[in-house]
């Protein structure tokens, strides 16, 4: 026996043949077309056992028929997406050269800033973080956000022992590490006389980790690793610290609202199917599956 939907909110038989305009789901009066459920469907079910079929029709059903209760949420409370914010949106995302392969791309992009918008909408008030609550996460929390020691350096990265060799003697004799790394250093940062940005215990490769054993302006012996034979000079040095709430608090908030905009969005989405009249076309489903 095939598995019943377990959100039908009410069932209507259908008759009549299978047209791909032929309604699956109504939710409050608009449609979900079969051809919107099979193009949803089909590219999942390559190499799917007859078993499982059933649960990925319900799955996208469920989701095709989540997406209409916002849609219609979003109609609701007059929600526009402009052409311009559209474009501003595919551009953020893929660049401004960018042309979409699929001709519906732009309807799922302007369909999925919909759905973001109702949302928002409807529970950013209730979303919006107290003070005391962003207190009291930094004061729980206040390891999670203490800076770590952090150094700079400059290196030298080239492909054979030997050459590293003539480069360290010749630094240590006196010529300017970077005009060294602009003349022979492998690694793009050479046009910057080997400068890295400044890096923390574990966020480079294990054999950046003898520079945190330098003194400033001290250099390293020859490195090897797989990117080649490195020298390093440390430019300078910053101890770690704790930090002030001002200087996370935005990050905070950011954490804070994403957290409860998750619980808040279930119960929204459990609220608007409590509100909506969802009508399933079970038998057409079953001539199809």
């Amino acid at each position: 026996m095939r598995a019943r939907l377990p959100w039908i909110a009410a069932l209507l038989l259908a008759c009549g043949p299978a047209a791909d305009d032929a309604w699956v789901a109504r939710v409050d009066g608009s449609e979900v077309n079969l051809a919107e459920l099979q193009q949803a469907v089909e590219p999942q079910l390559a190499g799917v056992p007859e078993a499982e079929r059933d649960e990925i029709w319900a799955a996208q059903l469920e989701r095709l028929v989540v997406t209409r209760l916002i849609l219609n949420r979003a109609q609701q409370l007059g929600i526009e997406v402009t052409d311009t914010e559209l474009d501003g949106r595919i551009q953020l995302v893929h660049g401004t050269d960018f042309e979409a392969p699929d001709p519906g791309y732009r309807k799922q992009v302007l369909e999925q800033m919909t759905l973001e918008r109702a949302a928002y909408l409807d529970l950013a008030e209730a979303a919006r973080t107290p003070d005391h609550a962003v207190v009291e996460h930094f004061e729980s929390n206040r390891d999670r956000y203490r800076q770590p020691a952090r150094i700079q350096i400059r290196q030298v990265v080239v492909e054979d022992r030997e050459k590293a060799d003539k480069l360290l003697a010749a630094i240590d004799a006196g010529e300017e590490f970077a005009s060294v790394a602009r003349a022979n250093s492998l690694a793009p940062e050479a046009k910057d006389g080997g400068l890295l940005p400044p890096f923390g215990v574990g966020e480079m490769p294990e054999a950046f980790d003898p520079a945190f054993e330098l003194e400033p302006g001290e250099l390293s012996p020859v490195v090897e690793s797989a990117f080649g034979f490195h020298i390093f000079v440390l430019v300078g040095r910053t101890p770690a610290r704790d930090v002030e709430l001002g200087e996370v608090r935005e990050e905070i908030v950011v954490e804070l609202q994403r957290d409860r905009l998750e619980g808040l969005r279930r119960e929204w989405l459990r609220d608007l199917r409590r509100k909506a009249k969802i009508e399933v076309n079970e038998r057409l489903l079953e001539t199809v599956r």
